[in-house]
């Protein structure tokens, strides 16, 4: 398999009770994005959020990546827990199936890590930054994307 960048893209944040999602696409090939594919799979992984967004060290705060794949569509679905912790939840939606939580092997790939390691840094430099007063808030404001890249030499590195 070779290598090929996916358009990532910073949808509308997610609400739901006291917790802020920041809310990411990926696709596959030239289709369009279609948010109407991932409407189960948010069901799934707003039940899964813990009920109390603030609580113990959490604050409130995470991410959903809906990745538009190939034959398959997958939702990652990670908070900030524990003061610096990320709980993650992945469903699978084979095409034309309902969505279902991942199971045996089936995990992130290396396009939502793309998303999950920015969500990393933007968590460091705000949440965990003494120097930024309101770090959640910084959090969920900050461009994210702008950590998001691939360089032009690894866009077609072989995998092996």
């Amino acid at each position: 398999m070779t290598y090929v960048a996916r358009p990532i893209s910073r949808l509308a944040d997610l609400r739901s009770g006291d917790w802020t999602l920041k809310r990411y696409s990926i696709r596959h090939g030239a289709a369009p994005f279609d948010p109407a594919r991932f409407d189960g799979g948010r069901a799934l992984a707003l039940g899964a959020i813990p009920i109390s967004a603030k609580d113990q060290g959490r604050c409130g705060a995470g991410f959903i990546i809906e990745h538009q794949g190939n034959s398959v569509d997958y939702l990652v679905l990670g908070w900030w827990d524990r003061e610096n912790e990320l709980p993650l939840r992945v469903y699978v939606r084979d095409s034309g199936a309902p969505w279902r939580s991942a199971r045996g092997g089936e995990s992130v790939c290396v396009w939502d890590l793309q998303v999950i390691w920015a969500e990393r840094q933007a968590y460091v430099g705000t949440v965990m930054n003494a120097a930024i007063r309101d770090g959640v808030s910084a959090y969920l404001r900050h461009d994210t994307l702008s950590l998001v890249t691939d360089a032009p030499e690894t866009t077609s590195a072989r995998v092996t």
